[in-house]
């Protein structure tokens, strides 16, 4: 048994169970059991705890502390909330959102690998959009595959696993020493080369994934994961168009791009291949004109430049020309005034460059007596806190208040600062904080039997993102809305993702069977092929219809067949002929009276007896001819 379970960490997170496992690390499920926590007691939590056995490997110890400190940065409706980080000497555990669903991984196990164009958007917009976020808080995922990212049941993604993330600050700088990081099929060529990465290889792992999703394979693979890296580098995978046909051509363009080998040819941002994404889900016949270059410029350093000053020279003198002594002499003659104009420009510009620089510098001036200040970083404070703060409090700094809802930033914190942080201004001046507003909810409407279009519409004018499904509801027009998911009346946060199922042009699977009674067979096989039918067996029966014409079916008339069913019909042989009559014996040839063989076929009534003399007109009420052929028929 896990001698984890059952313990209480710190006080407050009780472990309940083991949910994952993995090299590093050890996911559990646990309950918050105490207040005073990050969140509120009883809160079902994940905690991810650093291997005891590993606790003396510095490089994956760094590598725990590194993703505790990456994701701590976080705070986005795609990404796994962290609420807690503990990195003591003898434990080191994380503690997360406890996220409920499958690994997109899993997901796409089920669907064979393959989903569709629609899906593969749906998903890919969310991951970039934790991209993005994470690229500006400076965090570079560098490990993004299926495994690491979580589906939730509405169709939400939870990116997850930052385990071997690099921070781009300078104090946090994470080296690789030349180390190839992440999971190979999905790393960027310049991960495979031990180079080092930044956002673009995370949006290179995002096309890897596009391709995976509309193809159903991977670009690169062997059973050396070696000879994965080395295709990776050098190898050009099979073109999607070729894998995929069905794929419009712009989805397809934007997955190339993203896989491009230099990362000079990908998408700058995630940012940028959301517009991307954008402007394909608005127009799905789009195409973009990217150009490639076909090597990768020398890089430079993005430091910033100072400003060149222009030097202006004086024109050159032109050359004296002899053949025009007529032109110097009158040069001559100007000389005495130019100078003098000149020097009194030069004067008057001089001193207005001191009053200016008097003005604007000097802090003895009439105009001011107040310094230069550095701004300093209001970004995190609640508005009691910037108040507070030395700046603000002592009128250094003058603070313009605004107000805006943010997904990205609990409410009553400012995220937004302009000018922004380390700025040198003058005493005194305003700055505008942006407080967060929290969360912007709004209700999912009633959308049912609204057209497709204008349902879209409506949401996506309350922001948030849309995806359409179909589905079959006999009771919605086709191209109509049947429901949403979350459902009308729900309250969701911008951004997020609804989907609407729209009703569908029912096929049908069934039909009703015709009545083929009195028709002939060819009329009949006629009939039924219009109805999507077909003709079974056929028998004859003496009836007294007319020959060859159908008396009797099955399935009967009315009834509901599915498609391609095969109608057995009976077809009319005509009445049935009448026996021929028996050839009578010898010994009843000559009888006398009606005993005989024809007065036995119409009821044997008895005979004059010579000895009695009586009269053979007896009854004929007998078994008689016609009860016979009626006992025959029946």
């Amino acid at each position: 048994m896990d001698n984890l379970i059952g313990k209480t960490l710190d006080g407050l997170y009780t472990i309940q169970e083991l949910i994952g496992a993995g090299g590093m690390a050890n996911v559990y499920k646990a309950v918050v059991s105490a207040p005073g926590g990050p969140v509120p007691e009883g809160t079902v939590v994940a905690v991810k705890v650093l291997r005891q056995e590993l606790m003396h490997d510095a490089d994956l110890v760094r590598r725990f502390k590194n993703e505790s400190k990456a994701i701590s940065l976080l705070n986005h409706p795609n990404i796994v909330k962290v609420y807690d980080v503990s990195v003591g000497e003898s434990l080191q555990y994380i503690v997360m959102e406890c996220v409920e669903g499958m690994t997109l991984r899993e997901y796409l196990n089920e669907r064979g690998g393959k989903i569709t164009s629609r899906e593969t958007v749906h998903f890919i917009a969310q991951i970039l959009r934790a991209l993005d976020h994470a690229h500006r808080n400076g965090v570079v995922h560098r490990d993004i595959k299926p495994q690491n990212i979580m589906l939730l049941d509405n169709g939400q993604l939870r990116m997850m696993d930052f385990g071997i993330a690099r921070i781009s600050r300078a104090e946090n700088q994470i080296q690789n020493g030349k180390k190839t990081m992440g999971s190979v099929h999905y790393i960027s060529p310049e991960q495979a080369k031990g180079e080092e990465t930044d956002p673009k290889s995370d949006i290179y792992s995002v096309g890897v994934m596009m391709y995976e999703m509309l193809s159903g394979r991977l670009p690169f693979d062997a059973d050396d994961m070696v000879e994965v890296a080395r295709k990776q580098i050098r190898d050009t995978p099979k073109p999607l168009a070729e894998l995929a046909p069905e794929v419009p051509t712009g989805l397809v363009q934007i997955t190339e791009r993203a896989m491009a080998k230099l990362p000079v040819n990908r998408y700058s941002s995630a940012a940028e291949m959301l517009e991307a994404l954008d402007a394909y889900v608005q127009d799905p016949s789009v195409t973009f004109q990217y150009q490639y270059v076909k090597e990768e410029p020398e890089k430079v350093v993005n430091e910033p430049m100072p400003q060149k000053r222009s030097i202006r020279r004086p024109p050159e003198k032109p050359a004296a020309n002899p053949a025009r002594p007529k032109a110097k002499t009158k040069k001559k003659k100007r000389s005495g005034f130019m100078p003098v104009l000149l020097g009194i420009t030069t004067a008057f510009a001089l001193a207005c460059a001191a009053l200016c620089w008097t003005i604007l510098n000097d802090s003895s001036n009439i105009m001011t007596d107040r310094d230069d200040i550095v701004l300093g970083d209001f970004s995190g404070m609640t508005q009691d806190e910037v108040k507070a703060s030395e700046q603000v409090a002592s009128g250094q700094v003058v603070v313009n208040w605004e107000e805006e809802y943010s997904n990205d930033y609990a409410a009553g914190y400012v995220y937004k600062q302009s000018p922004v942080a380390g700025r040198t201004v003058r005493e005194g001046q305003s700055v505008t904080l942006t407080v967060s507003l929290g969360i912007h909810y709004v209700t999912v409407p009633d959308l049912t039997n609204y057209v497709q279009a204008d349902g879209e519409q409506q949401l996506k004018d309350l922001g948030v993102s849309v995806l359409v499904t179909q589905a079959v509801d006999e009771s919605v027009a086709a191209g109509s809305i049947i429901r949403t998911d979350p459902a009308a009346g729900s309250q969701v946060a911008a951004g997020t993702t609804v989907v609407i199922y729209v009703s569908r042009p029912q096929v049908a699977t069934t039909t009703k069977v015709p009545s083929l009674i009195g028709m002939n067979v060819d009329d009949a096989r006629t009939l039924l092929v219009q109805r999507k039918l077909g003709l079974g067996s056929q028998t004859e029966q003496y009836s007294d219809q007319p020959v060859g014409s159908i008396i009797s079916q099955n399935p009967g008339e009315g009834a509901s067949a599915k498609l391609n069913t095969r109608v057995s019909v009976v077809v009319s042989a005509g009445p049935e002929p009448a026996p021929e009559p028996e050839a009578p014996s010898e010994s009843t040839a000559g009888s006398g009276g009606s005993g005989g063989w024809l007065g036995g076929l119409f009821g044997g009534g008895s005979s004059s007896s010579e000895s009695t003399g009586a009269s053979s007109s007896s009854s004929t009420t007998g078994g008689g001819l016609s009860d016979w052929w009626t006992s025959w028929l029946g």
